[in-house]
């Protein structure tokens, strides 16, 4: 299994960092009354997303991550658990990461899902 690299950070940047439950449930309208609502699936993926910070060798570091180990983020990886001890595994969410200048570094933004 692919590890998110020790070299980089571990942990997003409190401002902006964000997780939550995946959503398993299918909603089915009724002709009358309140709609039905069941489980679905019982193994859903987590979204979870923040920025970090990384210094100009570190973003590079993450792009060849990113392009040459994940396979342009398409392979799933272990990284550190946020609100836990541990690791999860995640993969690249819908959206790529972007980053933007940030002081002496950049700021990195991550969209990932916490794999069942």
């Amino acid at each position: 299994m692919i590890a998110w690299p020790s070299t980089l950070p571990q942990t997003f940047m409190s401002d902006g960092y964000q997780s939550g439950e995946g959503d398993g449930r299918i909603r089915s309208t009724t002709d009358s009354g309140i709609a039905k609502l069941r489980r679905r699936f019982s193994a859903v993926a987590r979204p979870l997303s923040g920025s970090m910070f990384m210094t100009d060798m570190q973003l590079a570091a993450f792009r060849t991550f990113f392009e040459e180990t994940t396979g342009g983020g398409s392979l799933p990886f272990t990284f550190p658990a946020q609100d836990e001890a541990g690791t999860w595994t995640v993969q690249f969410g819908q959206n790529v990461p972007s980053w933007g200048r940030m002081a002496l570094g950049w700021s990195v933004k991550l969209e990932l899902v916490v794999l069942p």
